[in-house]
């Protein structure tokens, strides 16, 4: 049986090495409960890529290799992903997972470990996961930031310019090793929490399902997404596998860590299957996602000009910044500064698809998530005839109701619409 050998662990964590001095390298080595932890996340990832490939979308292609009832499941032979890991229990089954897929799926691993620095013992966990990573042999970057003054600069909140800055290496690295995508070992747990988060912050259907385990907008893959966690300590435990732990976590001070502590075991002793019922949630959650992309898609396609009917829906309309007609397209291309939406898209729509329409116009502005309620104040302006009317939303982005024409008919050419304007196109009235 194949093992590897024992890393020279740094000094300050030489009594607690991350990985016992034996550990099998290959899949069909390990302890069976331990392989069949890796060969559902395997599933889970496989599935969702192949649910969420796009013949045009820039997605590698999956595909499955025939053979025997132990034929190899591959997502796309060669499919390349950075892995972010800290050494924490989560992102250390993270790149255990994925290195022991990594010859069954076809996989081509990078190793991303930040040092946020905001802790004495942080640059030596550092250099043990990067001993790790070379004694599991997968290439490793591993990079200090200063975290402490980002959060000063930018006058944020420790939290988020820690997710700022490791999100930003994780993406440079990305493109440096000209991955496909970023893993990060977010769990079922970071679900449940995200679920919370989002209600809390007022978040409307579907986003409030929580976050995706595959955005191909950010390029980001979580294949442990539906993993609870006390399966990932049991998984270590079988291992004996010693992740680091930071105490950070269990700080009060931040908001996710009071939901992981107060309020999730509170909802867990009314409910014991809580992760059960958030994972259904996101089930539906994202379910109802396609199905109000692929009916916007269609509300906002319409015919060709010259065939249209006059009650047919226009398209919305991008100018001050969007990409030249025929102009190529690059993901780099800067987001439109003005979108113009004609009331005749609007007209003969549910108010639930205009309010999904609202949101994806400004989504296309740049960063800031709308809210539900001044989505609804945006409707009930345009719905009432307000022209005029102006609704703020985050991120610096405004949304106005035009006036309609003198005949008062909103489906007509040139009835008026919604104009939304991004932070720098907005006008002094606003």
């Amino acid at each position: 049986m194949p093992h590897t050998a024992t890393p020279q662990a740094p000094p300050a964590l030489a009594a607690h090495p991350l990985l016992p001095e034996r550990l099998p390298l290959r899949l069909q080595d390990l302890p069976p409960p331990a392989a069949r932890f890796c060969l559902r996340v395997g599933d889970f990832l496989t599935g969702e890529l192949l649910r969420g490939t796009r013949p045009d979308g820039g997605v590698p292609a999956p595909a499955r290799m025939a053979g025997t009832a132990d034929a190899q499941v591959s997502p796309a032979p060669g499919l390349s992903l950075v892995v972010g890991v800290s050494g924490g229990a989560d992102s250390l089954c993270l790149l255990l997972v994925l290195r022991w897929l990594a010859p069954r799926l076809g996989l081509r691993l990078h190793a991303a470990v930040l040092d946020h620095g905001l802790r004495p013992e942080s640059a030596d966990e550092a250099r043990a996961v990067s001993a790790l990573c070379r004694r599991l042999g997968v290439p490793c970057n591993a990079k200090r930031a200063d975290v402490a003054g980002c959060a000063a600069r930018e006058r944020c909140g420790l939290e988020d310019a820690g997710r700022r800055a490791r999100y930003a290496f994780f993406e440079a690295e990305r493109q440096r090793t000209g991955a496909d995508w970023i893993c990060t070992a977010h769990q079922a747990d970071d679900l449940c929490e995200d679920v919370l988060l989002r209600l809390v912050r007022g978040t409307g259907w579907p986003g409030l399902g929580g976050m995706a385990a595959l955005d191909p907008s950010r390029r980001i893959l979580r294949p442990l997404l539906t993993t609870e966690r006390c399966d990932i300590d049991a998984f270590l435990a079988d291992l004996g596998v010693q992740p680091v732990r930071d105490p950070s976590n269990a700080d009060p001070a931040y908001r996710r860590n009071r939901l992981r502590h107060q309020v999730l075991p509170l909802l867990r002793a009314e409910n014991p299957a809580l992760g059960e019922a958030v994972r259904s949630l996101w089930e539906l959650a994202r379910c109802d996602a396609d199905y109000w992309t692929c009916h916007l898609d269609h509300a906002q396609a319409g015919p060709a000009e010259g065939n249209r009917p006059a009650h047919a829906p226009a398209q919305p309309v991008a100018t001050c910044g969007a990409p030249r007609a025929g102009a190529p397209s690059t993901a780099a291309a800067d987001p439109p500064q003005r979108i113009l939406l004609p009331a005749r898209t609007l007209c003969g729509l549910h108010r639930a698809a205009r309010l999904r329409l609202y949101k994806r116009m400004l989504d296309r502005l740049g960063p800031g998530q709308p809210l539900a309620a001044s989505l609804m104040d945006l409707d009930a302006a345009w719905h009432a005839g307000h022209g005029g009317a102006w609704v703020q939303f985050p991120g610096g982005k405004a949304a106005r109701v035009l006036p309609m024409s003198d005949t008062g008919d909103r489906c007509k050419e040139g009835a008026g619409g919604i104009e939304f304007h991004a932070s720098a196109s907005v006008p002094e009235q606003v």
